[in-house]
Order: structure tokens, then C-alpha cells, then sequence
């Protein structure tokens, strides 16, 4: 939360221990995609916490566990767009594997079919599934952050 709300409404100071963190804050501009991705692949970026930083200590770096953590496996956002036509005002975006080493695909929601490689109907890992080849990155990258 502390986070969050740290990038969303960067104006409210707030402390990472406290117990008052409250439950909601208006943020200082309307709310993007790329902001709800932004804060949903958190790692405390800019901040003493991240355990990809290094400006922290080790303790400081593992205090809090991480939002995008590389165990995350899947990302969904819906996106209602009034302003759009009605067979196209919905929108799913999704995004698989660990969230710092992602990007968000939008779906229209009332497409039928997808195709096969965005498809998770397999269990065998190959680089030619849009899901395990995000799986496969974040593997990769995770150990060799900076």
C-alpha cells in the first residue's frame, strides 16, 4: 500500500512502517495503464527497499516483500471505455510471468478466439508460448536485474 500510494500520490507523506497507512488516496492525476502496471510490478524502485537497488542494506532490501516478485505468474487489468463504441469499449489486459520483466497485451473482451501462442493450453515449457517465454525471461533476468 505504502508504495502504491507513494507513486500514485507522491505529495502524502507517508512512512513504510506505519500502522495509519490509510486504505485510500485520491491520486494527483487520473489513473493510467501503464501506472496500474507500473505499481502492480513494484519492487520499491527509487527507494532503499528494492532488492534490485543499491542504494539499500541487505536487511533493508528484504524488509518488505516485493509486489512484481518473480513468483507472480499472471497480470490481468479491465479497461471499460465509455467514449468507445459498444463492441469494443471493453478491453483485458494481460500480461504472464514475473511483472518487472512483462508488458500488458490488450484483449478486446469480445474476441472469441486467440491465437495459439498466446494460448496457455500447455504444461511444456518452448519459446513459442507467449507465457513461458515471459516465464523463461524473467528466469533469465531476475538474478541478473541491473
Amino acid at each position: 500500500a505504502w508504495f502504491m500510494q507513494k507513486f500514485l500520490t507522491p505529495s502524502v507523506e507517508q512512512d513504510p512502517m506505519s500502522d495509519t497507512i490509510p486504505f485510500s488516496q485520491k491520486p494527483f492525476r487520473k489513473v493510467t495503464i501503464e501506472d496500474i502496471k507500473y505499481v502492480l510490478s513494484g519492487h520499491y524502485q527509487d527507494t532503499v527497499y528494492d532488492p534490485y537497488g543499491t542504494s539499500g542494506t541487505e536487511a533493508e532490501k528484504h524488509m518488505f516483500r516485493p509486489i512484481g516478485i518473480n513468483r507472480t505468474s499472471e497480470l490481468s487489468v479491465l479497461q471499460i471505455r465509455p467514449n468507445k463504441p459498444k463492441g469494443n469499449q471493453a478491453v483485458q489486459w494481460i500480461a504472464f510471468g514475473s511483472m518487472p520483466f512483462n508488458t500488458l497485451v490488450p484483449f478486446y473482451t469480445n474476441v472469441e478466439d486467440t491465437p495459439s501462442y498466446l494460448r496457455v493450453t500447455t504444461n511444456r515449457v518452448s519459446s513459442e508460448n507467449y507465457y513461458w517465454i515471459n516465464r523463461i525471461i524473467a528466469a533469465l533476468a531476475d538474478p541478473h536485474y541491473r
